[in-house]
């Protein structure tokens, strides 16, 4: 009898599993860690060799104190300058003495060192990267010094110290004034309370207490309705990772108790239900906030409701201690199937009948793309036979044809690993491109991408490993420069003799940002219209006529096919292998 009630819950798991999914973004709909849209488009400049969109975002965010998003342009440009040696000296060389590249520099110093050390427990960490790690920080302090330096008024650059202080094991006096020298700036900067949060953790150099009551603190003398008033729910996640405190409900939170854990979970709550769905301020408090609700055992309705308006926007902690993304999505289901068996088969809660629930708004969330290759079909099957994705191609016209991920085409395998569209949510964004990248390998024809995100159309240019262009429509606001727009549209017609390039760049400079500018782009081109259909869904060439998959093949099958001069030729046959 002991199994009876487990087994009485699997009628009612089946019969409202689905309609938990309202309010819910699909798996592959889920973005991890997505940039601000100004951060990502100069991050797609730089990657290109461009950098005025770049300096333009550090300047602007400068000059208009927002500190938020020019820490977050900063980092995510020393991350990509990182991955391309000797490109963040090129750019330097430029600009001698400025003040926002001097910051720049300064994150790249810092996130050069943690690289080598990486994220991983101290116990995971080699002598050989902690003596990398040590030797980087310390050859970053003068790159840090010259950054605060350039930069007076400015406490971004005091939060890239305090990262380097965790590091570098900064004496208690030394991490104090600098953290005051921050604050004196911003008294409410949530960059430097958070990284004071992960200095005072007792998995660095302080203790649980400490760093509880250093973020209640915080919180109490935050205005009201600010994001700093959510911080405990942070420090909380600290805590209840120390898995020394996994004991029963008396001690599973050490010194700090349930009371201060209820209270802070509640300010929390409080906070993410006075601000709208997608505030970007209130992004990482809601994804703790989760997380802290799991944890602490609270009925899985008002979880499923967090994971509501957490919707597409994933932060990357505190799901990195658990996983990333695919973590999410496993607790985020396991709170689904529980809400599901909590609801009684008949009437209860709530729970609308998967027949009548209706579908959350697909706001464009994920990426729609598209690859338009100036090659045959039999061709593009050769070259993306080996990827280990699947595809779906279809001709287009004019010897073109058109290449989409077809994720609904893979084995479905179970587990952790094996749900069906998974690898486009843990490629992220831009999949497509990454993979045309691997598939142009040695080919003599470029591939063009044309993505949809959310309400932005963009387009990528990608030959034998290489991105070459890329651009997306940012509206009014975010029209390129001449020149900028020019190189762009020169890279392109390089790929595309018969394009006019005069039109070209006219259509990259078009202020429109729904799929118009785009059309005009591929016109000028001179390649055919895309599908009406594009931009709207996922896996539109299904319908296609001569649409057909290609599929992760093994190795013998690939070899089959990629002998194959006609996909007719179904009947040749290879020699045995003799295996």
């Amino acid at each position: 009898m002991g199994r009876l009630p487990g087994l009485l819950g699997i009628p009612r798991l089946l019969r409202h599993y689905g309609a938990t999914a309202v309010g819910l973004p699909a798996d592959d709909e889920v973005a991890f860690d997505a940039p601000d849209p100004r951060v990502r488009a100069a991050c797609d400049a730089v990657r290109q060799g461009r950098y005025a969109t770049a300096e333009e975002l550090l300047a602007v965010t400068r000059a208009e104190t927002d500190w938020a998003t020019r820490a977050e342009a900063a980092r995510a440009l020393a991350e990509v300058l990182l991955d391309t040696p000797g490109q963040l000296e090129e750019w330097c060389a430029r600009k001698p003495g400025d003040r926002d590249l001097a910051f720049v520099r300064a994150e790249a110093a810092v996130a050069r060192a943690w690289s080598v050390r990486t994220g991983a427990r101290a116990s995971e960490v080699s002598a050989e990267q902690f003596a990398g790690f040590h030797a980087l920080l310390a050859d970053g302090v003068p790159v840090l010094e010259e950054a605060v330096a350039l930069n007076q008024g400015d406490p971004t650059p005091w939060v890239t110290v305090l990262a380097h202080d965790t590091g570098a094991a900064a004496s208690r006096e030394d991490f104090e004034d600098h953290l005051a020298n921050a604050l004196a700036i911003d008294p409410h900067n949530w960059a430097a309370h958070a990284r004071a949060v992960q200095f005072l953790a007792a998995k660095w150099h302080g203790s649980h207490e400490e760093m509880f009551a250093y973020a209640e603190r915080v919180a109490a003398a935050s205005p009201d309705g600010h994001q700093l008033r959510g911080l405990p729910v942070v420090a909380l996640s600290e805590l209840v990772l120390d898995e020394r405190l996994d004991g029963d409900a008396a001690t599973k939170y050490g010194p700090i108790g349930q009371d201060r854990v209820d209270a802070a979970i509640a300010a929390a709550r409080a906070l993410s239900a006075a601000r709208p769905v997608g505030d970007p301020h209130l992004t990482g408090i809601r994804n703790h906030l989760a997380w802290a609700m799991i944890r602490d055992g609270r009925p899985a309705t008002e979880i499923l409701d967090v994971f509501r308006v957490i919707g597409r926007h994933v932060t990357v902690f505190p799901w990195a201690y658990l996983g990333g993304l695919p973590a999410f999505l496993q607790f985020r289901d396991g709170v689904r199937a529980q809400v599901a068996k909590d609801t009684p088969f008949f009437g209860g809660v709530a729970v609308p009948s998967p027949e009548t629930a209706t579908a959350a708004p697909d706001a464009g969330g994920a990426r729609r793309e598209l690859a338009v290759v100036p090659a045959t079909a039999t061709q593009v099957a050769k070259a993306v036979l080996l990827t280990g994705v699947a595809y779906r191609t279809a001709p287009l016209g004019n010897g073109i044809t058109l290449v989409e991920t077809a994720p609904s085409q893979e084995p479905d395998t179970g587990g952790r690993g094996g749900r069906r569209g998974l690898r486009r949510a843990l490629l992220g964004e831009g999949d497509l491109v990454r993979l045309a990248r691997s598939f142009t390998t040695g080919e003599p024809w470029p591939v063009l991408v044309v993505s949809r995100f959310a309400d932005r159309y963009g387009l990528s240019l990608v030959r034998d490993r290489k991105v070459l262009a890329m651009h997306f429509w940012e509206g009014p606001d975010g029209i390129p420069a001449q020149q900028e727009a020019a190189e762009t549209a020169a890279a392109l017609t390089s790929a595309f003799p018969k394009a006019d390039e005069r039109l070209v760049t006219a259509a990259l400079r078009d202020p429109g940002t729904d799929r118009a500018p785009l059309d005009a782009a591929l016109a000028a081109l001179r390649l055919p219209a895309l599908p009406g259909a594009y931009g709207e869904g996922y896996e539109i060439l299904t319908d296609m006529p001569k649409a057909r998959v290609v599929a992760k093949r093994s190795l013998r099958a690939a070899l089959r096919e990629s002998v194959r001069d006609d996909p007719s030729e179904s009947s040749r046959k290879l020699p045995p292998l003799g295996l």
